[in-house]
């Protein structure tokens, strides 16, 4: 069981990791909104993947 809860983890870990890598990668003067919410659009999408692939 404790397996099965790590791998459900896995894509939304990555997302996270993956969202503030691009969120790093932005200049911080002039920083646009929008390019921030794309930046957390990953993380969105793998937990709404996570809650919604759940048992």
């Amino acid at each position: 069981m404790a397996r099965a809860r790590l791998t459900n983890l896995v894509p939304l870990l990555a997302a996270a990791v993956l969202s503030v890598l691009a969120a790093a990668a932005m200049p911080q003067e002039g920083l646009h909104p929008l390019a921030l919410l794309a930046a957390l659009l990953p993380l969105q999408l793998a937990a709404l993947l996570y809650v919604f692939r759940r048992p």
